[in-house]
Protein backbone atom coordinates (compact mmCIF):
# COMPACT_ATOMS: atom_id res chain seq x y z
CA UNK A 1 0.00 0.00 0.00
CA UNK A 2 1.51 3.32 -0.98
CA UNK A 3 1.34 6.43 1.17
CA UNK A 4 -1.28 7.92 -1.18
CA UNK A 5 -3.71 5.06 -0.71
CA UNK A 6 -6.44 5.35 1.89
CA UNK A 7 -6.59 2.50 4.44
CA UNK A 8 -10.04 3.18 5.92
CA UNK A 9 -13.06 2.90 3.62
CA UNK A 10 -15.14 5.96 2.86
CA UNK A 11 -18.64 5.75 4.34
CA UNK A 12 -21.55 6.05 1.93
CA UNK A 13 -23.56 8.68 3.81
CA UNK A 14 -22.94 12.38 3.35
CA UNK A 15 -23.69 15.29 5.68
CA UNK A 16 -23.72 18.71 4.04
CA UNK A 17 -21.63 17.33 1.25
CA UNK A 18 -18.99 15.95 3.59
CA UNK A 19 -18.18 12.25 3.64
CA UNK A 20 -16.43 10.51 6.55
CA UNK A 21 -13.89 7.73 6.76
CA UNK A 22 -14.76 4.66 8.81
CA UNK A 23 -12.30 5.12 11.69
CA UNK A 24 -12.85 2.45 14.32
CA UNK A 25 -12.03 3.13 17.99
CA UNK A 26 -8.61 2.05 19.20
CA UNK A 27 -8.53 -1.47 20.64
CA UNK A 28 -7.41 -0.31 24.10
CA UNK A 29 -10.45 2.01 24.34
CA UNK A 30 -12.85 -0.79 23.41
CA UNK A 31 -11.21 -3.07 26.01
CA UNK A 32 -11.59 -0.43 28.76
CA UNK A 33 -15.23 0.03 27.78
CA UNK A 34 -16.00 -3.71 28.01
CA UNK A 35 -13.95 -4.12 31.21
CA UNK A 36 -15.96 -1.36 32.90
CA UNK A 37 -19.23 -3.04 31.90
CA UNK A 38 -18.02 -6.40 33.21
CA UNK A 39 -16.75 -4.79 36.46
CA UNK A 40 -20.03 -2.99 37.18
CA UNK A 41 -22.07 -6.19 37.57
CA UNK A 42 -20.27 -7.67 40.64
CA UNK A 43 -19.66 -4.18 42.03
CA UNK A 44 -23.38 -3.37 41.90
CA UNK A 45 -24.27 -6.66 43.55
CA UNK A 46 -21.66 -6.14 46.30
CA UNK A 47 -22.57 -2.53 47.10
CA UNK A 48 -26.36 -2.65 46.75
CA UNK A 49 -27.33 -6.21 47.67
CA UNK A 50 -24.57 -7.34 50.01
CA UNK A 51 -22.70 -5.61 52.85
CA UNK A 52 -20.56 -3.31 50.72
CA UNK A 53 -19.44 0.09 51.97
CA UNK A 54 -20.88 2.97 50.01
CA UNK A 55 -19.57 6.51 49.71
CA UNK A 56 -22.25 7.54 52.21
CA UNK A 57 -20.96 4.97 54.72
CA UNK A 58 -17.43 6.34 54.36
CA UNK A 59 -18.71 9.91 54.78
CA UNK A 60 -20.66 9.02 57.93
CA UNK A 61 -17.63 7.22 59.37
CA UNK A 62 -15.45 10.29 58.72
CA UNK A 63 -18.05 12.58 60.28
CA UNK A 64 -18.31 10.37 63.37
CA UNK A 65 -14.53 10.38 63.69
CA UNK A 66 -14.33 14.17 63.43
CA UNK A 67 -17.33 15.02 65.60
CA UNK A 68 -16.55 16.41 69.01
CA UNK A 69 -17.79 14.19 71.82
CA UNK A 70 -16.75 16.19 74.85
CA UNK A 71 -20.13 16.17 76.65
CA UNK A 72 -19.77 19.83 77.57
CA UNK A 73 -22.40 21.67 79.55
CA UNK A 74 -23.44 25.20 78.66
CA UNK A 75 -22.78 26.70 82.08
CA UNK A 76 -20.59 29.67 82.99
CA UNK A 77 -17.90 27.55 84.70
CA UNK A 78 -17.40 25.39 81.60
CA UNK A 79 -17.29 28.39 79.27
CA UNK A 80 -14.72 30.17 81.49
CA UNK A 81 -12.58 27.02 81.68
CA UNK A 82 -12.70 26.55 77.91
CA UNK A 83 -11.99 30.23 77.27
CA UNK A 84 -8.42 29.68 78.47
CA UNK A 85 -7.90 26.23 76.84
CA UNK A 86 -5.65 26.96 73.85
CA UNK A 87 -6.27 23.60 72.15
CA UNK A 88 -10.05 23.94 72.31
CA UNK A 89 -9.91 27.59 71.24
CA UNK A 90 -8.08 26.54 68.06
CA UNK A 91 -10.98 24.23 67.22
CA UNK A 92 -13.48 27.00 68.00
CA UNK A 93 -11.50 29.48 65.91
CA UNK A 94 -11.88 27.19 62.89
CA UNK A 95 -15.62 26.93 63.46
CA UNK A 96 -15.82 30.72 63.91
CA UNK A 97 -13.93 31.25 60.65
CA UNK A 98 -16.35 29.03 58.71
CA UNK A 99 -19.63 30.05 60.34
CA UNK A 100 -19.30 33.53 61.83
CA UNK A 101 -16.53 35.51 60.14
CA UNK A 102 -18.74 36.60 57.23
CA UNK A 103 -20.80 38.75 59.59
CA UNK A 104 -18.39 39.40 62.46
CA UNK A 105 -15.09 39.47 60.47
CA UNK A 106 -12.34 36.92 61.16
CA UNK A 107 -11.04 38.92 64.13
CA UNK A 108 -14.53 39.48 65.59
CA UNK A 109 -14.48 43.25 65.08
CA UNK A 110 -17.88 43.27 63.33
CA UNK A 111 -19.39 44.16 59.97
CA UNK A 112 -21.61 47.21 59.60
CA UNK A 113 -25.24 46.12 59.23
CA UNK A 114 -24.50 42.42 59.78
CA UNK A 115 -22.76 41.50 63.01
CA UNK A 116 -21.68 43.57 66.01
CA UNK A 117 -18.16 43.88 67.36
CA UNK A 118 -17.50 40.87 69.62
CA UNK A 119 -14.21 42.17 70.99
CA UNK A 120 -15.57 44.85 73.32
CA UNK A 121 -17.58 44.59 76.56
CA UNK A 122 -20.84 45.93 75.11
CA UNK A 123 -23.57 43.45 74.26
CA UNK A 124 -27.07 43.80 72.83
CA UNK A 125 -28.42 40.32 73.54
CA UNK A 126 -26.07 39.01 76.22
CA UNK A 127 -26.19 39.63 79.96
CA UNK A 128 -24.24 36.53 81.12
CA UNK A 129 -21.92 33.90 79.69
CA UNK A 130 -24.71 31.40 79.22
CA UNK A 131 -26.53 33.92 77.04
CA UNK A 132 -23.69 33.51 74.50
CA UNK A 133 -24.64 29.85 74.12
CA UNK A 134 -28.33 30.78 73.80
CA UNK A 135 -27.65 33.35 71.07
CA UNK A 136 -25.54 30.84 69.13
CA UNK A 137 -28.19 28.11 69.54
CA UNK A 138 -31.35 30.15 69.01
CA UNK A 139 -30.17 33.12 66.97
CA UNK A 140 -31.60 36.62 67.37
CA UNK A 141 -34.99 37.33 65.83
CA UNK A 142 -35.03 40.21 63.37
CA UNK A 143 -31.26 40.15 62.77
CA UNK A 144 -28.80 38.34 60.53
CA UNK A 145 -27.93 36.06 63.49
CA UNK A 146 -29.62 32.76 62.63
CA UNK A 147 -29.75 29.66 64.84
CA UNK A 148 -26.65 27.54 64.28
CA UNK A 149 -28.48 24.26 63.81
CA UNK A 150 -25.58 22.53 62.05
CA UNK A 151 -23.34 22.78 65.11
CA UNK A 152 -23.36 20.14 67.82
CA UNK A 153 -23.95 21.12 71.45
CA UNK A 154 -20.22 20.78 72.18
CA UNK A 155 -19.36 23.01 69.22
CA UNK A 156 -21.82 25.65 70.43
CA UNK A 157 -20.27 25.60 73.92
CA UNK A 158 -16.81 25.96 72.34
CA UNK A 159 -18.09 28.86 70.24
CA UNK A 160 -19.48 30.56 73.35
CA UNK A 161 -16.06 30.17 75.01
CA UNK A 162 -14.35 31.55 71.90
CA UNK A 163 -16.63 34.60 71.81
CA UNK A 164 -16.01 35.13 75.55
CA UNK A 165 -12.28 34.94 74.73
CA UNK A 166 -12.69 37.50 71.92
CA UNK A 167 -14.35 39.90 74.39
CA UNK A 168 -11.07 40.04 76.32
CA UNK A 169 -9.06 41.11 73.24
CA UNK A 170 -10.37 44.53 72.23
CA UNK A 171 -9.86 45.25 68.54
CA UNK A 172 -10.68 48.38 66.62
CA UNK A 173 -13.91 47.75 64.79
CA UNK A 174 -17.51 48.78 64.97
CA UNK A 175 -18.38 51.18 67.79
CA UNK A 176 -19.85 49.63 70.96
CA UNK A 177 -23.50 48.61 70.77
CA UNK A 178 -25.79 47.71 73.65
CA UNK A 179 -25.02 47.76 77.35
CA UNK A 180 -21.67 47.19 78.97
CA UNK A 181 -21.56 43.81 80.71
CA UNK A 182 -19.35 43.13 83.71
CA UNK A 183 -16.16 41.24 82.97
CA UNK A 184 -16.58 37.51 82.45
CA UNK A 185 -14.29 36.21 85.21
CA UNK A 186 -16.72 37.58 87.83
CA UNK A 187 -19.11 34.79 86.87
CA UNK A 188 -16.93 32.00 88.34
Amino acid sequence: MSSNEIRDPLLEHSYDGIQEYDNPLPGWWVMVFWASIIFCVPYTIYVHFMDGNTVLDAYEADMAENTLNLNLTADAATIIALRDDVEKLEIAEGIFASKCSACHKPDGSGQQGLGPNLTDKHWKNVKSLTDLYDVISDGVTGTAMTPQTTLSRDEKVLMAAYVAHLATEFKEGLPPEGEEVATWPSEK
